[in-house]
C-alpha cells in the first residue's frame, strides 16, 4: 500500500508538471447575412440568411476574397483551385439579432421583405489535407468545336458527392452549367458515368458554343467541382434563364471560394477540360 501511495504521488507530480492542454481557439468576428423573401418561405429565408452569415464569417477569418483574387491573377484555372481555398470551421456562434426590412423599388413593384441576421462566430482556420482517393474526371465530346457545335461532357467521380460544372467563357463571364433551373438535383454516385446534358434533356437544354464576334479562335474552360457535402452555389447567384451567370472570373471564383471554404479539403475534388472554338469564316473576304 505504501508503494502504491508513493507511485500515485509521483504520477500526480508528473501530471502537474506537464503543460495543460487547451482546445484550439479561433478568431471571433461579428457578421451579417441576408436573404430576400422571394420564392422562399420565411423559414427558408431565415435559414439562407444564417448560412450566408456563416460564409461571411469564414470569408473574413480565412481571407477567402484575397485568395480568390490571387488565383485569378495567377490564372490557376488549370490548377487545383478547390484545394487552394482554406477551410474555416465555426467553433461557436451566437445569433445577436434578427431584423426584417420591407423595401419597394417603385410604386408599381411589390414590396420585398429582407431577413437580416447578425451573428457572432468563432472561426478556426484549418489547413487540412485532400483525400487522395477522392477524384473527379471530366471529358468532352470534342477537343475543338466549330461555331454552333454542341458541347457534351461526361463526368465520373470515385466517391459519391454533389457536382457543380462551371464554364469559363472567352468573354470573361462564368456560367454555372450544372446544376441549372432544369436540373437542380446535382447528387452523383461513385464510379458511374454521367452525361451532361443527359440524352433525355437535349430537346430542352443544350450547350452551343461560339467565338466572340470577329474572333477566329477562342479558348474556354470547363471546370467540374465535386464535393461530399452540398455546394449551394445556385443560392448565391441570381439565375439568368436556365443558367446562373457571373459577369467576371474574379466574382465567380470569389463566390465559389466563399461556399467551398465551409467544406473540409478532404471533401473536395475537381478537374478541368480546355477546348477551342473556331470560326472558319472569320477574317475571310466577302
Amino acid at each position: 500500500m505504501r508503494y502504491f501511495t508513493a507511485a500515485l504521488a509521483f504520477l500526480t507530480v508528473l501530471l502537474a508538471s506537464l503543460p495543460a492542454w487547451t482546445a484550439p481557439r479561433g478568431e471571433v468576428v461579428t457578421v451579417t447575412g441576408e436573404a430576400v423573401l422571394a420564392n422562399l418561405t420565411p423559414d427558408e429565408a431565415r435559414t439562407l440568411a444564417l448560412k450566408r452569415a456563416r460564409h461571411n464569417a469564414i470569408e473574413e477569418v480565412c481571407a477567402v476574397r484575397v485568395q480568390a483574387e490571387t488565383m485569378v491573377q495567377n490564372f490557376v484555372l488549370q490548377g487545383d483551385f478547390t484545394h487552394a481555398v482554406t477551410y474555416g470551421k465555426i467553433l461557436d456562434e451566437k445569433i445577436l439579432r434578427w431584423e426584417a426590412e420591407v423595401s419597394q423599388k417603385s410604386p408599381t413593384d411589390l414590396p420585398e421583405i429582407t431577413y437580416r441576421v447578425t451573428l457572432r462566430a468563432e472561426v478556426l482556420e484549418e489547413k487540412g489535407e485532400p483525400d487522395p482517393f477522392f477524384k473527379v474526371h471530366v471529358s468532352l465530346n470534342k477537343p475543338a468545336y466549330n461555331n454552333g457545335d454542341e458541347l457534351i461532357m461526361k463526368v465520373r467521380a470515385t466517391k459519391p458527392g454533389y457536382l457543380t460544372v462551371l464554364n469559363f467563357a472567352a468573354d470573361g463571364s462564368v456560367v454555372v452549367l450544372f446544376p441549372n433551373a432544369f436540373r437542380r438535383d446535382n447528387r452523383i454516385e461513385a464510379d458511374r458515368d454521367y452525361t451532361i446534358p443527359a440524352p433525355g434533356d437535349r430537346d430542352v437544354i443544350s450547350f452551343r458554343v461560339s467565338t466572340l464576334p470577329g474572333h477566329r479562335k477562342d479558348t474556354e474552360y470547363i471546370k467540374v467541382i465535386c464535393t461530399r457535402e452540398p455546394l449551394d452555389i445556385m443560392q448565391e447567384i441570381r439565375p439568368s434563364g436556365t443558367f446562373s451567370v457571373m459577369d467576371n472570373t474574379t466574382l465567380a471564383l470569389t463566390e465559389v471560394a466563399r461556399v467551398l471554404s465551409s467544406i473540409p479539403l478532404k471533401y473536395r475534388a475537381e478537374d478541368t477540360a480546355i477546348y477551342q472554338i473556331i470560326d472558319p469564316q472569320a477574317g475571310m473576304s466577302r
